[in-house]
C-alpha cells in the first residue's frame, strides 16, 4: 500500500504542497533559498524572515503583476464612447501600446511596492480596541501614523498625476496656455493654471490620505487567520469582487466629501500656486471650482471618481494579497532531521519567544495537526531515545495550559473590575437594612448556610489567591488533568479564602451610579493594606476612621470635578469609555488561546 497509504487526503496535499494551485506558486526558487538557508540558526528576526520572507515577495511581485490589468480597465472607462464603440476600443488599445505607457508603469509599480512595504511593517495579528474616542484621536495622531498617512497621501497624489497623464485630454497638464484675448497681449502672462489637473492631484492626496486613516480606524493592519484553509486563489476570487464594489462605493464617498472640503478651501492651494509659479486664472476657459457650478461637472467628477477607484482598487488587492500570503498556514517540524534546525520545529517555536505571528502561525500548525493528521501527532506523543520521556508533548502542553491559564486570568480580573464598577464598600461596622431610608441604595448580604456568618473579604485579594493557584497547577491533585487542575485549584482558592480571613462582620456593598472614570479595585485594596493617616485601630481591633479636614475637602473638589464634566456633553462625547470596549480588549487575542483549548482537546481525545 506504500509508505502513505495510511495518511488522509489533506495531509498528502498539505505534504507534497500542492494544497494551492500553480498559478499561485511562484516564487519557488525564493522558497528553495529558504529551505537551504535553514542551516544557519539564527534569532527571531530570522526565522521571521525565513516563515515570511518569501510570502511578503510573492505578495509583492502578483500585486505588481495585476497593475497592468487594473490599468488597463482604468484606460479603456476613462475613454468610454458608448456611442461608438470600435473606435472607443481602438483608440483605448492603442494608447496601451506607446512607449510612454511603460514608464508610467514603471512609476505606478514603485508605488505598489511601496504600499506594499507600509503593509508588511504596519501589521499585526492582534487588534487594537481604542477604549474611547479621546484613545482613537491619540491613535490618529501617533507620529509613525502621521508617517503613514503622509506618504499615502504623497503616493495618491503620485498615482493620481500618472492616471491624469495616461488618459489624456484636458486634464493631463497643470500649465495650459491662456484663452484670453488680454492675456495674449503681455509675454508674462500667456500661460495660466488648469484647475482641473490641480483639482485631480488634489483629490488623489485627500484619497491617500483617507485610506490611511481608515486604515488604523478600521483595524485594517490586523491580520485574520482563517477558520476554514482554502485555496489561496479561491480566497481571492471570492474577496476580488467584494474589493471593486467597496472601491466604488468608497471612492464615491470621498468624492463627496473633498468636493465638500475644496468647495471651502479650494481657493488657499489655487492662490499659492498661481502665486507661486506666477500663473493667470482663466476663468473665461472654465469655471472656478470652488463654486456650485464648478463642481457640477459631470465628466470632472467622473474622471475623479474613476481616478479613485483605479488608487484603492489597486492597494486594495496589495493588501489582500498580503494578507492572504502572511495567514497560509505554515508547517513546522515536530522533530527535526538535523541538529541545525531545532530552532524551527514546534515545541521550541511554541515555547520560545518568537514574533507573535510565527506564534500564531505554529499553534495555527498545531490545531491542523491534531485535527487532520495522525501521522505528525504520533510524533508529538513519540518518546525521546534514550530515556522514554515524552519531551515534545511535554512542551506543547505545557505552553498551551499556560495560555488557557492566562486567558482565565484575564477573565476573572475582568469579571473582578466589572463588579466592582458602580459598588463601593461599606463601612465596617454593621449596617441594618431596615435603617436605610434611600431608594437608591441597596444593601446585599451574603446568604447564611448556619449560625456562623461569612467573613469578609476584599475582592481583589480573592482575585490575588484565584490567581496563585492558576499560576501553580497542582500536580498532586487526585483530579490532574490539563483542565481540571484549575477547577480543583479555583475552588481551593475560594475555600482559602473563607477559612483564613475571620470576621465576624459580613460583607456589605451599597449599589451607586457610575463613574466618570473608572479604575480597578485598587483603592479598596489600599484601604485593607495601607490605612490612611487618617485612620487609627482601637483596643478591641476595630479600625475607626479619624475625620481629617484636608483629606475630606481634596475628595470633595474631586468629586465636584467629576459631576462638573460628567455634565459636560461635549466631554462626555470624547472621554465616555465604549461599553464593549473592554470586553473586546479581553478577547482581542482569543484566536490563540482558541487553537490552544482546540490543540489539547483534539490530541487528548484522538
Amino acid at each position: 500500500m506504500g509508505p502513505s497509504g495510511g495518511l488522509p487526503p489533506f495531509e498528502l496535499r498539505w505534504r507534497v504542497g500542492s494544497l494551492y494551485p500553480a498559478p499561485f506558486r511562484v516564487g519557488a526558487a525564493i522558497t528553495m533559498a529558504t529551505a537551504a538557508s535553514r542551516l544557519c540558526a539564527g534569532g527571531p528576526r530570522d526565522i521571521l524572515w525565513r516563515v515570511l520572507g518569501w510570502r511578503i515577495v510573492t505578495s509583492i511581485v502578483w500585486s505588481v503583476l495585476l497593475l497592468p490589468i487594473c490599468t488597463t480597465v482604468f484606460v479603456i472607462f476613462s475613454s468610454i464612447d458608448l456611442f461608438h464603440p470600435i473606435r472607443w476600443l481602438c483608440d483605448s488599445f492603442s494608447d496601451l501600446y506607446s512607449s510612454y505607457i511603460i514608464f508610467y508603469l514603471l512609476l505606478l509599480s514603485v508605488v505598489i511596492v511601496i504600499i506594499n512595504i507600509f503593509n508588511v511593517e504596519f501589521y499585526t495579528v492582534v487588534p487594537s480596541i481604542p477604549c474611547s474616542r479621546l484613545a482613537l484621536i491619540g491613535k490618529i495622531i501617533h507620529p509613525q501614523q502621521l508617517m503613514h498617512s503622509f506618504i499615502h497621501a504623497a503616493m495618491g497624489m503620485m498615482m493620481a498625476w500618472c492616471a491624469t497623464v495616461i488618459t489624456k485630454g484636458q486634464y493631463s497638464f497643470l500649465v495650459v496656455p491662456c484663452t484670453a484675448s488680454e492675456s495674449l497681449d503681455s509675454p508674462a502672462a500667456q500661460t495660466c493654471l488648469n484647475e482641473y489637473h490641480l483639482f485631480f492631484l488634489l483629490a488623489g492626496a485627500f484619497m491617500g490620505y483617507s485610506y490611511s486613516l481608515l486604515y488604523f480606524i478600521n483595524n485594517m493592519n490586523y491580520l485574520p487567520f482563517p477558520i476554514i484553509q482554502q485555496y489561496k486563489f479561491l480566497r481571492f476570487r471570492r474577496s476580488l469582487l467584494l474589493l471593486v464594489k467597496h472601491s466604488c462605493v468608497e471612492s464615491l464617498f470621498l468624492l463627496r466629501n473633498f468636493c465638500i472640503v475644496y468647495y471651502f478651501l479650494g481657493h488657499i492651494p489655487k492662490a499659492w500656486i498661481s502665486t507661486a509659479m506666477d500663473l493667470q486664472l482663466d476663468e473665461q476657459f472654465h469655471r472656478p471650482l470652488d463654486t456650485v457650478s464648478g463642481l457640477l461637472n459631470l465628466s470632472l467628477l467622473y474622471h475623479v471618481w474613476l481616478c479613485g477607484v483605479f488608487v484603492l482598487m489597486t492597494w486594495y488587492i496589495s493588501w489582500i494579497l498580503f494578507k492572504i500570503y502572511a495567514t497560509e498556514a505554515h508547517l513546522f517540524p515536530v522533530q527535526p532531521p538535523f541538529s541545525e534546525e531545532s530552532d524551527e520545529c514546534l515545541p521550541k517555536v511554541l515555547n520560545s519567544n518568537p514574533p507573535l505571528i510565527i506564534k500564531y502561525l505554529a499553534l495555527q500548525d498545531l490545531m491542523l495537526l491534531s485535527q487532520y493528521s495522525p501521522s505528525r501527532r504520533q510524533e508529538v506523543f513519540s518518546l525521546s531515545q534514550p530515556g522514554g520521556h515524552p519531551h515534545s508533548w511535554t512542551a506543547i502542553s505545557r505552553e498551551c495550559l499556560n495560555l488557557l491559564n492566562d486567558m482565565t486570568q484575564k477573565l476573572v480580573l475582568y469579571q473582578e473590575a466589572a463588579a466592582t464598577n458602580g459598588r463601593v464598600m461599606s463601612s465596617s461596622y454593621p449596617v441594618e437594612p431596615k435603617k436605610l431610608n434611600s431608594p437608591e441604595e441597596t444593601t446585599f448580604q451574603t446568604p447564611k448556610s448556619s449560625q456562623m456568618p461569612r467573613p469578609s473579604v476584599p475582592s481583589l485579594i480573592k482575585t490575588s489567591l484565584f490567581s496563585s493557584k492558576l499560576s501553580t497547577p497542582d500536580v498532586a491533585s487526585p483530579l490532574a488533568t490539563p483542565l481540571g487542575s484549575s477547577v480543583v485549584n479555583r475552588m481551593a482558592g475560594i475555600f482559602d479564602v473563607n477559612t483564613c480571613y475571620g470576621s465576624p462582620q459580613s460583607r456589605q456593598l451599597t449599589r451607586r451610579g457610575p463613574r466618570l472614570w473608572t479604575s480597578a479595585s485598587g483603592q479598596q485594596m489600599t484601604e485593607y493594606s495601607n490605612p490612611s493617616p487618617s485612620t487609627s485601630v482601637s483596643a478591641e481591633g476595630k479600625t475607626v476612621r479619624q475625620p481629617n479636614v484636608i483629606y475630606s475637602w481634596i475628595q470633595n473638589k474631586r468629586e465636584q470635578i467629576k459631576n462638573f464634566l460628567s455634565k459636560r456633553v461635549l466631554i462626555m462625547y470624547f472621554f465616555s469609555k465604549h461599553p464593549e470596549a473592554s470586553i473586546q480588549a479581553v478577547f482581542s487575542d482569543a484566536q490563540m488561546h482558541i487553537w490552544a483549548l482546540e490543540d489539547t482537546a483534539f490530541s487528548m481525545l484522538k
